[in-house]
């Protein structure tokens, strides 16, 4: 195990193997916090190692330690069921000189390609909602031979290794929580990842991997120009169909939606009819205003995962441009009974149960959800809305009241509640300090003219309700 300021993770990663282990071996890159002194209760073998700008070369040198016959390679911010360590057990009594894990990396969102619904099937799991499965080499006999490769995301790879060694696979899970570890933290992760990327594509540009992880580091960071310009790059190196998907991903995060489609469609006739290909297919399309043909990419989908949340959250949102709000309704509520987390289902079916009248069932959604997540801001100014349709004032202002006095919607929201109870001089205050800081706002223009038109001014009156139209006609003002 390679080891830097783990101390919140590495006694869960070392008790649930240390049953299963006759030793443990910590590669320590510099750690500045509690990590060894947690590690003590464990006796491990601390090697302590200077850190050289690849992973591959710390994991290789912790492996020239290890003396027994066997080598179970594990992260800080991993563990192993207790359920699954029986086939660890049997797996090293067969032939095989090594085998493949399930690394399993839960996250967050949902809009991620690969990601799968939890099914709660672990404890290790149970407070997230998804995950990403990658198989890795984690479990193999202690050969000289068998080595890491790669300064980021370092692998044991098989098709590098001699021919006759022999790798199999066991359902393993290595519960991993590295990208669910806090924003800090994962942006210095991704941050260092992509530092090393550059130095891997210096030392080894012939390589196609190389490039597609770099592409990787940039779409994680948000930095898609760049992201698809590797990815490019791993096509036009290895004709591998996957790349065209992700540069397709990237340009439609860049809102380059007919770019998109055109790589998205490549990727399908190159073979590559996954799920995520008809999502992508499905979402660049309904951005290019096509919900008919964005809602049988959806449908597809259904047919890879009946059961995938996403899915049926957008084949809702298909519906829902269409027109068919009660469908859209129905899925809305599919989606988020797969994931009770999916919190931009829950506010889109609040949003329409406010459209159609149902503003008490819409209130009480968005309530839990605000409880859960008092900061999100999109359910908060949604809350007030429902609250100022159904006139209830009071309650409107109270779900505003932690909100920024700098945010031009929510003192818009305010001013209609205030508007609404009659403090006409208060409310306008609100909204014109609102239609200040954006002028986009055409419920403030409609309000602001019902104020002049009650204090007897017509001439702002007129101004305001001109104003408003020509906004929602997209007319310039």
């Amino acid at each position: 195990m390679i080891v830097k300021n783990e101390e919140d993770w590495i006694e869960n990663a070392l008790e649930s193997v240390r049953s299963v282990v006759d030793e443990i071996i910590l590669a320590d890159t510099g750690s500045t916090d509690r990590t060894l002194e947690r590690a003590q209760r464990f006796s491990p073998k601390v090697l302590h190692y200077k850190w050289t700008d690849s992973f591959a070369e710390a994991r290789n040198f912790s492996l020239a330690e290890a003396r027994h016959p066997w080598i179970l390679v594990l992260d800080a911010d991993e563990c192993i069921a207790a359920q699954d360590l029986p086939q660890i057990q049997s797996a090293v009594k067969r032939g095989a000189d090594g085998y493949n894990l399930i690394q399993r990396n839960y996250v967050s969102g949902n809009q991620i390609v690969g990601w799968a619904p939890n099914t709660g099937q672990y404890r290790e799991g149970k407070s997230y909602p998804g995950f990403l499965d990658n198989p890795l080499i984690r479990l193999f006999r202690n050969h000289p031979d068998i080595r890491f490769r790669g300064a980021v995301h370092e692998i044991v790879d098989p098709t590098r290794l001699r021919s006759n060694l022999r790798f199999d696979s066991i359902p393993v899970v290595l519960h991993h929580y590295g990208k669910v570890r806090g924003a800090e933290r994962v942006a210095s992760k991704q941050q260092l990842y992509l530092d090393l990327g550059l130095k891997k594509i210096q030392q080894d540009g012939s390589n196609p991997k190389a490039h597609f992880d770099l592409g990787i580091q940039y779409q994680e960071l948000n930095r898609h120009a760049e992201a698809v310009g590797c990815f490019e790059k791993t096509f036009e190196m290895s004709r591998m169909p996957v790349a065209l998907l992700y540069a397709g991903i990237s340009e439609k995060l860049r809102g380059r939606y007919d770019r998109a489609l055109e790589l998205l469609e490549r990727t399908k006739k190159l073979g590559l009819n996954t799920f995520e290909v008809h999502l992508e297919l499905g979402n660049v399309l309904l951005a290019l205003n096509h919900p008919t043909e964005a809602l049988s990419e959806y449908k597809l989908c259904l047919d890879f995962q009946s059961g995938n949340p996403i899915a049926e959250f957008n084949v809702g949102l298909a519906l829902r441009k269409m027109g068919n709000l009660a469908d859209a309704m129905v899925h809305y509520r599919k989606a988020l009974q797969l994931d009770p987390t999916f919190r931009t289902a829950a506010l889109e079916l609040a949003m329409l149960q406010a459209t159609t009248g149902q503003h008490s069932e819409a209130a009480r959604l968005l309530q839990s959800l605000i409880e859960r997540e008092p900061d999100y801001r999109e359910a908060r100014l949604t809350l007030a809305k429902t609250y100022i349709q159904s006139n209830q004032c009071k309650e409107a202002l109270a779900a505003l009241r932690p909100t920024s006095s700098e945010d031009a919607v929510a003192r818009s929201l305010i001013g209609a509640a205030l508007l609404q109870q009659g403090d006409i001089d208060e409310a306008q205050a609100h909204l014109e300090w609102a239609i200040k800081h954006d002028r986009s706002l055409i419920d403030a223009r409609i309000n602001l003219s019902q104020i002049y038109l009650q204090k007897g001014d017509l001439g702002k009156a007129e101004r305001f309700r001109l104003s408003a139209n020509a906004s929602m006609l997209g007319l310039s003002q």
